[in-house]
């Protein structure tokens, strides 16, 4: 199949003065080459026209509809189960642990296991020595991502592991069996919210803190209250994929730790997004969009012509009419049409991904037509991202640079931009 997508886009590069990759580069050098993007063909192969309008319809409701609950629900992702604590929490003791990554999660959730230092495991077990029939939660956040992302009741008392002293020479060395009752996405300022005396888990106090009754029993409450999300996602089309955790010999495409969005445009404002660095939503996704930070994964949605567009990076949180006259056709505007907007810049280039790409609908499932636009968790913008990197050859080429590296081997520079699938086919 020829690349659609040949030349639909300027060439950075070569706007720049210089491009290494000269007739054989996938983007346009200089107006002249520019191609119109191409149309997805509907009833009789006939395209959609140039003048779909963007409509609040369009962005949902922001995370709070059935297809929202359905979207952030699969794979492993606790299985939304009744918390294991009475409610008066008598008995219970709760501890908050920090992981390094949301991998280190989704494995521990698949085998139902972790490892404490010595000090956190001492405490486990004169907490479980004190009350054998109490329950002890552990809760589980990750390094900056501002996010509580799980929750699961130990089950045995920890031991130590001769083979974790190994592996971990930094005092992770006593395990412990664990059951997952549920993975979230819980912003740590909601967090507090509910559980004001939260105290968060440091370097000081051995990546692990507990906390009192009062505070474990209302953010088990916060919880339970939010929406399922899973804590991985899957971006390879295999039948005997494990979908519950990541294959550790498979990189991934790095994102930043917290969730990340997918904004929208049509084939008449998407030179406007590029050309300002500035993606919209309109006003009611205010709320939806302040987990974007500084560094978030966000992608953008051609309602036009059903392609996804990425990787790019935040540079700003949402605020409210960082350029008042964007997306509107009166240049006195003072406020946009779509005023919640963020400042971008590009994060990865590469070719679009079309609607109908089927892993892609795995990972933003029961998000279909204009409703692709919205918040998504982690695990997807991670799936995204790698997705888009696998098909443009980049992922393979981090692969090659990274084992080059450590062996001081030179690697050559991939094309600027792969057509979709090449990668995979090879």
């Amino acid at each position: 199949k020829p690349n659609e997508f040949y030349k639909v886009s300027l060439c950075k590069h070569f706007m720049q003065g210089d491009c290494p990759f000269g007739d054989a580069c996938h983007f346009a050098h200089g107006e002249q080459e520019l191609k119109k993007f191409p149309r997805g063909g509907g009833p009789g192969g006939t395209a959609p026209p140039d003048s779909v309008e963007l409509s609040e319809n369009m962005f949902g409701d922001g995370g709070a509809g059935a297809a929202s609950r359905e979207y952030y629900q699969g794979g492993a992702a606790g299985g939304g189960r009744p918390a294991p604590v009475p409610e008066d929490g008598r008995g219970a003791s709760f501890f908050i642990v920090r992981a390094a990554t949301q991998h280190d999660l989704a494995r521990s959730a698949a085998v139902g296991a972790w490892c404490v230092q010595s000090r956190h495991a001492k405490e486990i077990q004169e907490r479980k020595k004190q009350n054998p029939n109490g329950t002890i939660m552990l809760f589980f956040t990750v390094s900056n991502s501002d996010h509580i992302q799980g929750a699961a009741l130990v089950t045995s008392p920890p031991v130590f592991d001769a083979r974790l002293a190994q592996k971990y020479p930094d005092g992770f060395q006593y395990g412990l069996q664990v059951e997952w009752y549920r993975t979230v996405e819980l912003p740590i300022t909601q967090a507090v919210e509910a559980a004001p005396d939260l105290l968060l888990p440091t370097q000081e106090t051995q990546l692990c803190q507990d906390m009192t009754r009062t505070t474990g029993m209302a953010l088990l409450k916060a919880m339970w209250e939010s929406p399922l999300a899973t804590l991985y996602e899957p971006f390879v089309e295999e039948e005997d994929e494990d979908r519950s955790q990541p294959d550790l010999t498979r990189p991934v495409w790095p994102t930043a730790p917290g969730p990340g969005f997918i904004f929208g445009c049509n084939s008449q404002t998407m030179d406007e997004c590029l050309g300002r660095g500035i993606f919209g939503l309109p006003a009611h996704m205010k709320r939806a969009a302040s987990s974007i930070r500084p560094g978030s994964s966000v992608f953008l949605f051609n309602v036009t012509d059903r392609l996804l567009f990425g990787t790019f990076e935040a540079v700003t949180s949402a605020e409210m009419n960082v350029e008042a006259t964007a997306f509107s056709k009166n240049p006195k505007a003072t406020t946009s049409p779509f005023p919640v907007q963020i400042r971008v810049r590009v994060s990865l280039e590469c070719p679009p991904l079309e609607d109908s790409d089927p892993v892609l609908g795995q990972i933003l499932r029961g998000r279909g037509g204009g409703g692709r636009i919205g918040p998504v968790t982690h695990a997807q913008a991670e799936a995204i991202a790698s997705l888009l990197a696998l098909q443009c050859g980049a992922l393979d080429y981090m692969t090659e640079y990274r084992a080059a590296s450590l062996e001081g081997k030179a690697v050559r520079p991939p094309p600027i931009a792969v057509p979709p699938k090449v990668a995979q086919k090879k």
